[in-house]
């Protein structure tokens, strides 16, 4: 019941309008989803530390995780598989070899990795479906040694594409929900 709270209050952050601040210079970027468990949740709440569907309902991804998914008749996303790797553009060149495929058609995948060399956090979108996909997002953020849930502007995955998004901080977990079909595939939220 606990652990589910902080998917819920991450699935709830996906409503605020909060941008995620610069960590402080030499901020370590390690594997936040292994710190998460022992790292203290804003509001006290506890962090499950793993890939899954929580409260509103909104897909849940960790650190060093991707979830392949697709998404009901109301735009929610419904979890078909979590596999590990890495990615690659979350590393310096030539460090990592990209862990992943295209998901396949009808079907989306998100993936979150970082690296302390880059000082960053990467979260990569597939999207295998006919037309662009606008979708709210939030993300746990290691900020002054607790994890703080914050909403980020994204903008529409491509049809048939990837989008790559980027914070400079660990970023523990990203939650994603509220999916919709948009003709502009440059939209934003």
């Amino acid at each position: 019941m606990q652990a589910r709270r902080v998917g819920l209050g991450l699935a709830l952050a996906l409503l605020g309008s909060s941008a995620l601040a610069e960590g402080p210079p030499g901020a370590r970027v390690a594997s936040p989803a292994a710190e998460a468990p022992a790292a203290a949740v804003a509001g006290g709440l506890a962090f499950s530390g793993k890939t899954e569907i929580v409260g509103g309902p909104a897909l849940q991804v960790v650190f060093g995780d991707r979830a392949v998914f697709h998404l009901d008749a109301q735009g929610a996303p419904v979890l078909e598989a979590t596999e590990k790797g890495a990615l690659a553009v979350a590393h310096p060149v030539g460090a990592v070899k990209e862990a992943f495929e295209a998901p396949g058609a009808g079907k989306l995948a998100i993936a979150l990795d970082g690296s302390p060399q880059k000082r960053a956090s990467y979260l990569k979108i597939w999207n295998g479906l006919d037309q662009p996909v606008l979708y709210r997002a939030g993300v746990l953020a290691l900020e002054n040694g607790a994890l703080k849930p914050t909403t980020v502007r994204v903008c529409a995955a491509p049809a048939h594409g990837t989008d790559i998004l980027t914070w400079p901080a660990p970023v523990a977990a990203v939650a994603v929900a509220n999916f919709t079909v948009v003709q502009d595939a440059k939209a934003c939220q």
